[in-house]
C-alpha cells in the first residue's frame, strides 16, 4: 500500500508541474519527463471514457495537448521537442501500399462454414477431427474430402505431423532437404505458404 502511494504522490508532482511555452523549459532537468507523463496520463485517461460514437477531431487535440502557451493556443510534446518551423517532417506510410489481408472476407469465412458442415455431415465426424483433417492437408478442399475418406492423402505423401511443422520452420539445409525428399517439392511449398496464411 505504502509503495503505491508514493507511486500517485509522485504522479500527481509530475503532474501538477506547470510548464510555460518555451523551448527554454526542456533545459530544465526532468521537464520533458513531466510534460510526456502528463500526456500519458491524459490520453490513459481518454481511452478509459473512449466512446467512438462520440469522437471529435476538435476536442481530441484540446485533451492531448494540456499545455498552453502565452498567447493561449495548446502546445504539447511534440511541438516543445519539435518546432513547427523545425525541417524534421513526419513520416507517413504510403497511401498507395495495400495493408497484408491478415482475415477472410464474409463470404469465404460463410463458405469455409458450409464446407466444414458438410464433410461433418457426409463422413459423419466432429468439427475437431474435420478441423485437423484440413490443417493436415494444408487447407485443401479436395485433398481434404479424399483423406476423411480413405485415411491418406490424395497425392499419395505422407500427412503433415507437428514435428514436420516444427522443423519447416527451421533454417538447417539438411532439414529442408529431408522434408522435400517425404513430401516432394511442391508440397513443402505449399506447407510453408498455408502456413503463412
Amino acid at each position: 500500500m505504502r509503495g503505491r502511494h508514493a507511486g500517485e504522490s509522485w504522479r500527481k508532482e509530475a503532474a501538477d508541474v506547470s510548464l510555460g511555452a518555451g523551448q527554454d523549459q526542456l533545459s530544465e532537468e526532468g521537464s520533458l519527463f513531466q510534460l510526456a507523463n502528463q500526456e500519458f496520463e491524459d490520453s490513459e485517461s481518454e481511452n478509459e471514457t473512449f466512446d467512438p460514437q462520440e469522437e471529435n477531431p476538435a476536442t481530441d487535440e484540446k485533451l492531448k495537448s494540456p499545455q498552453k502557451t502565452a498567447s493561449g493556443q495548446k502546445m504539447g510534446l511534440k511541438e516543445l521537442v519539435v518546432p513547427e518551423d523545425s525541417a524534421v517532417t513526419e513520416t507517413h506510410p504510403q497511401e498507395e501500399e495495400k495493408p497484408t489481408r491478415s482475415c477472410p472476407s464474409p463470404t469465404e469465412v460463410a463458405d469455409a462454414v458450409k464446407t466444414v458442415q458438410h464433410f461433418m455431415e457426409e463422413f459423419s465426424m466432429d468439427l475437431s477431427t474435420v478441423t485437423q483433417a484440413f490443417l493436415k492437408n494444408n487447407g485443401e478442399v479436395e485433398s481434404t474430402s479424399y483423406f476423411l475418406q480413405t485415411s491418406q492423402r490424395l497425392d499419395g505423401y505422407p500427412i503433415w505431423s507437428r514435428q514436420d511443422d516444427l522443423d519447416l520452420q527451421k533454417a538447417d539445409e539438411n532439414i529442408r532437404s529431408k522434408l522435400i525428399a517425404k513430401f516432394g517439392a511442391e508440397n513443402v511449398v505449399k506447407r510453408v505458404a498455408f502456413r503463412k496464411s
